[in-house]
């Protein structure tokens, strides 16, 4: 029997043509073979599978929740894996996507992969709902013929990052509700309790602590300007939002974010683990070192790594090995230069990339399991400072008046 077929070479290139085999399924072993990433694949002559139904205006900048993403990326990996071309995968995840934003998202990218772009390409038109890692680790699937196993370790990525925010949200439950009742507490005292006090001072002429005093000021200054405090929090955390993301400001931000402590460790752990899986994947796959680090540096989020990646690149061009183009880098530990040294001495460079992978991994996995016994007690720390700010400035002045009365 004669198919007709579209695929992907590792560089991304749309390469068409017709093959002989008994069967569909043989089509597609002698595709991977070739290291092809299948589009489409049909009997007789050549056509491309249109899209079902028309799209409307999708636009890339539209929020779509977490779970929604990994379920697209895991299902587009299983049916990959299960021998589907990926158009047939794509369409497969239309007609099953549960929201309205997640079914045109979808469509969109199954016309872009039936117009003869790369599943990488069509990503891109969706950085905000895809991210730069999600993008990054599928063109490095497509450059190295390991789109399924790619697509399942981002899916992983995804729902370890589902996971993170889970577990701080879960650690965050219980101190956030000690704190709201703090809150009300200190309200309920300001209103209630603190005036009553001071009237009582006055009569006896007794002049009040200077705790009660500095906790009075506070009271005193949210009544009168409380809602312009609240308005300045809101502009406040909008405008850092929005810087975060500039251009100018985010160097600052990210390597800010490589200084502070709990955050720089999970951080950096984040940004080595993707840095090596995508480093081996490629290596492996026969990608030159040049190419792998062009293509790698779309898998890391901080642009710390993006800098020192790109610097050891403009390195490795002169002639530079990558160790020796590491070696005067600051966010790239000892270990790992060591390791990837090694590597390069005994041509085993992807397996030295390997181990750092699995390695930053595991430690990445065992931080996060214990995010709760770590932020709790911080948090529990901070409510307890608090609650014994409100408890001293309401019973010091309480124990000195009956101390004056005795006197």
């Amino acid at each position: 029997m004669e198919f007709s077929y579209e695929a992907a070479t590792p560089k991304g290139e749309i390469k068409k043509g017709t093959i002989e085999a008994t069967s569909k399924k043989k089509v597609i072993q002698d595709l991977q073979k070739k290291k092809l990433v299948i589009i489409s694949i049909h009997q007789g002559s050549a056509k491309i599978k249109s899209t079902k139904q028309g799209v409307g205006k999708v636009m890339g900048a539209g929020r779509v929740p977490m779970i929604d993403k990994i379920i697209f990326v895991r299902n587009i990996s299983v049916m990959l894996r299960s021998g589907l071309a990926l158009t047939e995968a794509l369409d497969a995840i239309v007609e099953q996507a549960s929201s309205k934003r997640m079914k045109q998202v979808s469509l969109d990218i199954l016309k872009n992969v039936n117009n003869g772009k790369t599943l990488a390409d069509s990503l891109k038109k969706y950085p905000k709902i895809f991210g730069e890692i999600a993008i990054g680790m599928v063109q490095v699937g497509e450059a190295s013929g390991t789109l399924e196993q790619n697509l399942s370790y981002v899916a992983g990525i995804l729902e370890k990052d589902y996971e993170l925010r889970r577990k701080v949200r879960a650690a965050m439950l219980y101190p956030i509700i000690i704190l709201s009742g703090t809150f009300i507490l200190g309200i309920g005292l300001s209103i209630f309790i603190l005036p009553r006090l001071v009237r009582m001072f006055s009569t006896f002429r007794l002049e009040l602590p200077p705790i009660t005093k500095a906790f009075l000021g506070i009271a005193n200054f949210l009544v009168d300007y409380g809602i312009f405090v609240l308005i300045g929090f809101v502009v406040l955390i909008v405008a850092l939002r929005i810087l975060v993301k500039s251009s100018l400001a985010k160097p600052f931000f990210h390597k800010l974010i490589l200084r502070i402590t709990l955050i720089k460790r999970i951080s950096k752990m984040l940004n080595l683990a993707r840095l090596s899986r995508a480093m081996s994947i490629l290596l492996k796959s026969g990608v030159t070192i040049n190419e792998s680090l062009t293509i790698a540096r779309g898998v890391v989020n901080n642009v710390c790594y993006k800098a020192e990646l790109q610097r050891a690149l403009k390195n490795i061009q002169q002639g530079k090995s990558l160790s020796s183009s590491l070696n005067n880098e600051e966010y790239v530990p000892k270990m790992a230069r060591r390791m990837i040294g090694e590597g390069e001495k005994t041509g085993k460079l992807e397996d030295s990339f390997k181990y750092l992978a699995e390695f930053y991994e595991k430690d990445l996995d065992s931080v996060t399991k214990n995010l709760s016994s770590i932020i709790e007690p911080v948090l529990l720390i901070i409510i307890g400072v608090v609650l014994g700010f409100l408890v001293v400035a309401i019973i010091s002045p309480i124990y000195q008046f009956t101390g004056q009365l005795g006197g």
